[in-house]
């Protein structure tokens, strides 16, 4: 860590190398965790770490290498996401190709973590045998690497992905990195094809954005106090400050330089404290200078998904060939336990609303080669509410259908973000619940549940939160809230969202993305703007 500190002290040339190198030890230690929660207070004791992901995309980009900079904010971001995924989809495929290999890499993973523990003996002469016998163990993991990397398909296993890998997540559009270090403020964009694209921002700084941060936690309170039709005067002057010193510069180089059509779709991946801001929802609130209407907001512009890093966008489109019938569950829960949270009073008509408006057979994109073609498929349609609305219940439909629909209380725990949870009748379903399942044919979720996709304030380069939980556990589309939805609100834009899902007959989760701004936009006159900025979505 102190090499990266005085590379950037002293302006050496090592100060991208230092960054990378500190991000494969961090990972390496964290890798020797034997679970989730470890893995996170392990991290966590690296606290001059935190914004070091974001420093190190800074510094690629004032050392103009635009490519190194995107291969260390992934390398340096997400890091929990990546140690879980790296042993469920890679080791899968070794089994299959090397069992014996897969065995003894296994093996010798949870050996290095039982030893951890050992090396911090009071007896002197015992911690050195047990030090001795770590680094034993570290060399034989690290030979099995080696030869597991020597297999055909595997050359990069547990190695960071190079910028070649990861433009893959802009294949159906641009990526835009949004970096947010104490050295400089700036975007990347990350094209189809070609050289990533570096927008400085030079209107704001690391201070700015923390201050605005807390303006809009301020805003959004104040907003949910009063009543719908009062102007929310301070969200419109903040979201045009989002507008004016960090969309519009990036909408520039979209419009000019990559002359990306209008209508098209764009990814946002936002980093440190651009993840508390709804930068979806920028908007100049401006009349034309000719008085013909309004200047069009981001959202008019363009069709926005958020990603919590590119790796995990590429992943869910990998997981898109898994394909099977369709299946459609709603799960209600407005009446939780007692004690557990207040009643949610629409839950059950809005489960009714979501299962008259999911048709009963609809066309599904096949793709045979590069052909694709529209096959008709009867949905399975079914909902689980009240008293049927159990942890286990609810758990047994996620695992069971591609398409879900979940209406109930949502929480975030700021304290350890894996007990975040969506409240059930009996017990809560936790983060940790859903990242223990492994869903590859799930493609849609609907989460009308309150702060699903806020985050962690601690660490928010590691987007822990529910709804990159269900992304992890397979679905590829989610959409999610960033912060407390209102019951009286949130049935107009279901009904608008999924009018525009189905519309044309096509079940199709990568639609989702379109159906929510064509849903937001619908509503504008019936709710207030607080809860229609409240919905994103991420994934593909």
């Amino acid at each position: 860590m102190y090499w990266t500190v005085a590379g950037e002290q002293h302006g050496h040339a090592s100060a991208l190398e230092a960054y990378s190198t500190f991000f494969e030890l961090l990972d390496a230690h964290l890798a020797t965790r034997s679970s989730t929660t470890q893995r996170r207070e392990a991290a966590a004791v690296f606290r001059r770490a935190k914004s070091l992901p974001v420093d190190a995309g800074s510094c690629g980009i004032r050392r103009n290498d635009l490519r190194k900079a995107v291969e260390l904010l992934e390398q340096g971001r997400g890091q929990q996401w990546s140690l879980a995924s790296r042993l469920r989809t890679p080791l899968e495929n070794l089994q299959s190709t090397n069992s014996h290999i897969a065995h003894r890499f296994l093996e010798l993973s949870r050996d290095l973590a039982d030893a951890q523990g050992s090396t911090g003996s009071a007896d002197r002469a015992a911690a050195d045998r047990a030090a001795t016998q770590y680094r034993k163990l570290q060399e034989q993991w690290g030979v099995v690497v080696a030869e597991i990397r020597d297999i055909k398909g595997f050359s990069r296993f547990l190695l960071p992905p190079s910028h070649e890998d990861l433009q893959a997540a802009a294949r159906h559009g641009p990526v835009i990195i949004f970096v947010a270090s104490q050295y400089s403020c700036s975007a990347i964009i990350v094209p189809t094809s070609g050289e990533p694209h570096n927008v400085p921002l030079p209107s704001i700084t690391l201070t700015e954005l923390k201050n605005l941060k807390d303006r809009f936690a301020r805003a959004i309170r104040h907003a949910s106090a009063i009543g719908p039709k009062e102007p929310r005067n301070d969200l419109i002057v903040l979201l045009r400050t989002v507008w004016d010193e960090i969309m519009l510069p990036i909408v520039n180089v979209l419009e000019h330089v990559l002359k990306l059509k209008h209508h098209s779709r764009i990814w946002l991946c936002p980093t440190a404290c651009f993840t508390s801001i709804p930068l979806h929802a920028a908007h100049p609130f401006l009349t034309k200078p000719d008085g013909s209407g309004r200047e069009p907001c981001l959202e008019d512009l363009y069709i926005c998904s958020y990603t919590p890093t590119l790796s995990a966008l590429i992943r869910s489109r990998q997981l898109m060939k898994k394909r099977v019938p369709p299946s459609f569950v709603a799960i209600g829960q407005g009446q939780p336990r007692a004690g557990e949270s207040k009643e949610l009073l629409a839950v059950d008509s809005e489960i009714e609303l979501v299962r008259k408006l999911v048709p009963e057979t609809v066309n599904r994109i096949t793709i045979s080669g590069d052909v694709q073609q529209l096959v008709p498929a009867t949905v399975n349609r079914t909902t689980i509410s009240g008293d049927a609305a159990t942890r286990a219940g609810a758990l047994h439909a996620l695992e069971n259908n591609n398409w879900v629909h979940l209406a109930c209380h949502g929480k975030q725990d700021h304290e350890q973000p894996y007990d975040s949870h969506f409240v059930m009748k009996d017990e809560p379903i936790t983060l940790l619940d859903i990242m223990e399942k492994d869903i590859p044919q799930a493609e849609f979720a609907f989460l009308s549940a309150c702060h699903t996709a806020g985050g962690d304030e601690k660490t928010p380069d590691e987007a822990i939160h529910l709804a990159a939980g269900l992304q992890f556990s397979g679905f590829k589309s989610v959409v999610g809230t960033l912060w407390e939805v209102n019951d009286a609100f949130v049935e107009h834009v279901v009904k608008a969202f999924y009018e525009n899902m189905f519309k044309g007959g096509v079940m199709d989760c990568t639609k989702a993305a379109w159906a929510l701004n064509r849903a937001t936009h619908a509503v504008k006159t019936k709710v207030p703007l607080d809860q229609r900025m409240v919905f994103i979505h991420v994934g593909v």
